[in-house]
């Protein structure tokens, strides 16, 4: 049995503060909705695999108050009947004062919460980025699929930018929802291997999300889809003159399979990049032959002859969505580039210009 005085045991429950014996238990939300005197209900919904409701509260005079305890953090969304609008909120077990307003004009605030700290710290961080990019974006869609390369090329670079940001909060907060949500539409464009050096980054404590659970399923499908160490599917195409090219008459050469189109600027930007490698091996032992997901023969050839293509050129003109030979490599978004061996063999799949390089200088001794 312990004994302590009066002084001592002041001391014991400040040590049990200090070291979280006390610590919150739950979350509580203290919320208002800006000019709203009608007697109405307020509902919290989880999106934690699919909608499900977490509470209802009645709101008087506006206020309203949800108490509770997560196991882990949530994404939520608090609906007020008669306002048609929501807010998405991040919950964990800490303590949230919210103000909503009714129209659409008016941002909501919110304050409390470490997952909504990251979110705000990553939006006020990537501001400037986003909006130069949905005014870019808005003036890109504007315009003739022919004219938007200068765009398209600002477009990339901002995209980079951001890119980086994201990769350093994913960095910096391996175990956040917030910014595993944040990464979720780029699921869907990436390839296996960016997928795959994105999920080592993540925390697997995540694995409670569902938006976790469709990063581990997107990676499974893209696994699939990695044609590396399997031998490439032939095909027969026409080249600008409408001549047959097919793509096993070229064994006995390392080749540089690529899906690119004229209206994909950082494919265009990679063909640049490209050009020196295909020139300082081209005679010796190494080929490229390009496949283009254009379906106007016009634009196509257009593209080729600005950018001094010097290798291969071949096209189905049917677009990426009707292309049989797209459907063969699963290609799904440009530029997918794949490296194949004397043999006919996948080695490699969208690998970088410099990879592309060592490669080519070790095995074919430039």
């Amino acid at each position: 049995m312990f004994h302590f005085t009066k002084n001592t045991g002041t001391a014991a429950i400040l040590c049990l503060i200090a070291t979280g014996a006390f610590a919150q238990s739950g979350y509580q939300i203290t919320g208002k909705v800006a000019g709203f005197d009608q007697p109405s209900i307020a509902y919290l919904y989880s999106f934690d695999k699919g909608r499900n409701l977490l509470d209802s509260a009645v709101v008087i005079d506006g206020k309203f108050t949800f108490k509770g305890v997560v196991k882990h953090p949530l994404s939520t969304s608090i609906q007020i009947k008669k306002v048609r609008k929501s807010l998405p909120l991040f919950l964990e077990n800490e303590n949230y004062d919210i103000l909503m307003r009714p129209d659409w004009k008016n941002k909501d605030s919110i304050s409390g919460g470490t997952e909504m700290g990251i979110q705000k710290a990553y939006e006020a961080e990537s501001a400037t980025l986003t909006a130069k990019l949905q005014e870019l974006g808005s003036r890109y869609n504007n315009m003739p699929k022919e004219e938007r390369i200068k765009e398209g090329e600002e477009m990339n670079a901002l995209n980079e930018k951001q890119m980086a940001i994201k990769y350093k909060y994913i960095r910096k907060y391996p175990a956040s929802l917030a910014i595993l949500h944040i990464m979720r539409p780029q699921f869907d464009v990436m390839n296996f291997k960016q997928l795959k050096e994105m999920k080592a980054l993540f925390s697997p404590k995540l694995a409670y999300s569902d938006v976790y659970t469709k990063l581990t399923e997107q990676l499974n499908k893209k696994q699939g889809e990695f044609l590396v160490g399997q031998q490439a599917p032939d095909f027969t195409l026409s080249d600008l003159s409408g001549k047959p090219v097919s793509l096993s008459a070229l064994k006995g050469k390392y080749v540089v399979l690529d899906f690119w189109a004229s209206w994909c600027t950082p494919c265009r930007a990679a063909n640049q990049k490209i050009k020196p490698i295909y020139e300082k091996y081209q005679n010796s032992g190494f080929e490229m032959i390009s496949v283009s997901m254009d379906d106007k023969k016009d634009l196509w050839q257009a593209a080729v002859k600005k950018d001094d293509l010097p290798w291969l050129q071949t096209s189905e003109l049917t677009g990426i969505k009707e292309s049989s030979v797209a459907k063969k490599y699963s290609v799904t978004s440009l530029p997918t580039v794949f490296l194949l061996d004397r043999a006919g063999k996948v080695i490699a799949q969208n690998i970088s210009e410099k990879e592309l390089e060592e490669i080519l200088h070790t095995n074919l001794k430039q």
